[in-house]
């Protein structure tokens, strides 16, 4: 006759297993679910763009604008580059200000900007700030 110990043990070996699994599978779902929803993708991308042979002293150029509703979107690079990228989530009308910025509480040559957001790409030509 069988040993009743012998045939227990297959069983507690496979009951262990399917508790170990189906407590990992607990915590990864619980952490899966947790996560937030991807962002939608950009509708529109704009290249704003300035000619970096009239830089002057070392600067940053930002680039702040609101759409209507007064969602920020912004973006600062050096004023050598040339240009910045700056991905917006819908088409329409967007205001702000483009200014030189330096280590420091200044600000210089800020100007007030309104772009219309009508195409997939906006190429944007903005004078120097310096």
């Amino acid at each position: 006759m069988m040993n009743i110990q012998a045939s227990i043990a297959p069983l507690s070996w496979i009951g262990s297993t399917l508790l170990a699994t189906a407590l990992f599978w607990t915590c990864f779902g619980a952490c899966m679910i947790d996560n937030a929803p991807p962002a939608s993708e950009p509708q529109s991308r704009i290249v704003a763009g300035w000619d970096p042979l009239a830089c002057g002293e070392p600067h940053r150029v930002v680039v702040e604008l609101e759409d209507d509703a007064g969602a920020p979107v912004s973006a600062s690079a050096p004023c050598e580059v040339g240009s910045i990228t700056l991905d917006v989530r819908h088409w329409g009308v967007y205001r702000g200000r483009v200014y030189a910025w330096t280590f420091g509480p200044e600000i210089r040559s800020e100007v007030p900007v309104r772009l219309d957001v009508d195409a997939p790409v906006i190429y944007w030509t903005i004078e120097t700030p310096k």
